[in-house]
């Protein structure tokens, strides 16, 4: 289970979510999203390569049983610097449940939101490493679990959209810098 919140901590460098928390996400800006992403003591792993970044990809969808994600690198030259950035989000996402206060009160929306689901039973997530990435395939086998499965996945599509954005608005700033 810690390779899927890794996996999905992944996701925020590209586009995030949060389970549960709609309204919170409704007010947030992009800066604090990104903010809120970059901060994270286990996303923050994804920074490690600042070339990594921009080179990935996120999509989720929800389904009648839960939802399927795409997380990948339209580079495929950056699947070392990829692979490496998932293998330390792994490591930290280990330490969730022993981090200290102060530690998990920084997590970003996207890792408390996977910790509200990945100890469900009824629950199935299963992860298939591709050639440049990794798709994500959850489903639920009851309505509550699938309720929180989708509640996810549409967050995941708004905090997505706000981080996207923020993304959008910084590279703006250093292509007018470049110019």
């Amino acid at each position: 289970m810690k390779r899927v919140l890794c996996t999905f901590a992944a996701i925020m460098v590209a586009t995030m979510a949060f389970a549960g928390t709609e309204s919170k996400t409704d007010t947030m800006t992009p800066q604090q999203a990104m903010d809120k992403m970059m901060n994270c003591p286990v996303c923050s792993a994804w920074m490690m390569d600042p070339a990594l970044g921009p080179t990935i990809r996120h999509s989720v969808f929800p389904t009648k049983t839960g939802y399927v994600e795409t997380l990948a690198t339209v580079d495929q030259s950056m699947m070392p610097s990829f692979e490496k950035s998932e293998a330390e989000c792994m490591k930290r996402a280990a330490t969730i449940p022993t981090m200290a206060a102060d530690q998990k009160a920084k997590l970003c929306p996207l890792c408390i939101g996977h910790t509200k689901f990945m100890d469900r039973k009824d629950v199935t997530v299963e992860n298939f490493n591709t050639d440049v990435g990794v798709v994500t395939v959850a489903s639920a086998s009851t309505p509550e679990g699938v309720k929180a499965l989708h509640d996810y996945a549409m967050s995941a599509q708004k905090f997505g959209a706000l981080v996207a954005q923020a993304s959008m608005e910084m590279n703006k700033g250093e292509m007018k810098s470049k110019m």
